[in-house]
């Protein structure tokens, strides 16, 4: 907390998502995100990130050529990777052969509305309550919501 007894809202957003469980989710949604600066337009093109889980990203990629190039570019890989994040949360990269299937075409469905009890409204209500006025509450409500299920 600061002198001001105030703390900010990244510290405050890390220890909503650290307590609900979302810490890891949000660091593979980050990946996502920036992937096309980390490896260039073009391997972004041939490749995607999977999931982070113990430090070991996964990485998807279209073929074979593709496969042994990033495998040896993997060192610089990683490099970017924790630079984009400024942590060293991605301890080590495997190359997969073959996209996900998410990767592979358009959604057919959008979000679903999540029904939640009356308590679990009432506990994101209150950790929402700090971000009244605030563009991310919605967004952050969303999220909540969904990881509640």
């Amino acid at each position: 907390m600061s002198p001001s007894g105030f703390i900010s809202l990244q510290a405050a957003l890390d220890a909503v998502f650290k307590e609900w469980g979302l810490a890891t989710g949000m660091i593979n949604a980050t990946i996502s995100r920036i992937w096309p600066e980390v490896v260039g337009e073009e391997v972004a093109r041939k490749s995607r990130p999977g999931l982070l889980k113990n430090g070991r990203l996964q990485v998807f990629v279209t073929d074979s050529v593709w496969l042994q190039q990033l495998t040896m570019l993997k060192p610089k890989l990683l490099e970017s990777l924790r630079s984009h994040l400024n942590a060293a949360v991605v301890q080590d990269l495997f190359f997969t052969l073959g996209m996900p299937l998410s990767s592979q075409g358009p959604k057919t469905s959008g979000p679903r509305e999540v029904q939640l009890s009356s308590e679990e409204e009432a506990r994101i209500e209150e950790i929402l309550q700090p971000l009244q006025g605030l563009e991310c509450r919605e967004v952050l409500a969303r999220i909540l919501r969904r990881a509640s299920r």
